[in-house]
């Protein structure tokens, strides 16, 4: 009976000593430190303008894209020289005007009343809304 309570602990020893090794050996693998945002900004090869929330390398301020084009427009500031914000696009299911804001060109320069779109951005900057 001694024996056998005996060589029980014994396994189950052996068992605990082997999972807690497992794990030990996992949390001590080579971790590679992440690099920062700004370390990631820092070292982009860029000879012209760097777009803070794409890091898209471009000409010019203007030239850079939403960080989510197919979700959002892109509005220009009336009277700024390139400055613009990029808004959600409105929520539709006229398949017309779906369309439209879909298109790069077309879209940020759509104005419908009650919508929330580029025409709203820029009378709510004229200080209209």
């Amino acid at each position: 009976m001694l024996y056998n309570t005996l060589l029980t602990l014994l396994v189950a020893q052996t068992t605990t000593a082997q999972m807690f090794n497992f794990f030990n050996q996992h949390q001590h693998q080579q971790q590679q430190p992440k690099k920062t945002y700004e370390e990631e900004f820092l070292n982009i090869d860029c000879k012209k303008y760097l777009c803070p929330d794409t890091q898209t390398c471009v000409k010019s301020p203007s030239d850079c894209p939403c960080p989510f084009p197919s979700s959002q427009l892109k509005c220009q500031l009336p009277g700024t020289e390139g400055k613009f914000v990029c808004i959600s696009k409105p929520a539709t299911n006229d398949q017309h005007l779906i369309q439209l804001y879909d298109d790069p060109s077309r879209g940020p320069k759509t104005a419908v009343k009650g919508l929330r779109d580029c025409g709203w951005v820029i009378e709510a900057y004229k200080g209209l809304v």
